[in-house]
């Protein structure tokens, strides 16, 4: 699996961080996430329907994927405000994660893979 495989159903629908013409070496732990459970047959790309965003999942499994997911990637220190416990944050000021903590709260939300499952991705 390249990155550009989860360019396709992770950055481009999900991420608003995502640019098409930039070069990117780096990915985000969602989207290394996706990638792992993919080539684990947890999921298949293919078969995913498109999903609306909704900012009030991504403050359900903030503290859940902050503790598992966001903690080990490698944009955190830098480039992440949405993990961010600043002040200038705000409580929830409307700031969207990457695509792959929007996806996999999306995929767990509908059933496609449960708590366990994305554990086998970690």
């Amino acid at each position: 699996m390249t990155k550009n495989d989860f360019k396709a159903y992770v950055c481009r629908p999900y991420c608003v961080f995502f640019k098409e013409e930039q070069k990117e070496e780096l990915a985000c732990r969602g989207a290394e996430v996706l990638e792992k459970l993919v080539l684990l047959k947890q999921i298949d790309p293919d078969g995913l329907p498109r999903f609306e965003k909704d900012s009030r999942l991504w403050r359900n499994y903030k503290k859940i994927f902050g503790k598992y997911i966001c903690a080990a990637c490698s944009f955190r220190a830098g480039d992440c405000d949405f993990v961010s416990e600043t002040p200038e944050a705000g409580a929830d000021a409307n700031i969207e994660p990457c695509g792959g903590f929007i996806l996999l709260a999306l995929l767990i939300e509908n059933d496609f893979i449960d708590m366990a499952g994305l554990e086998t991705g970690l």
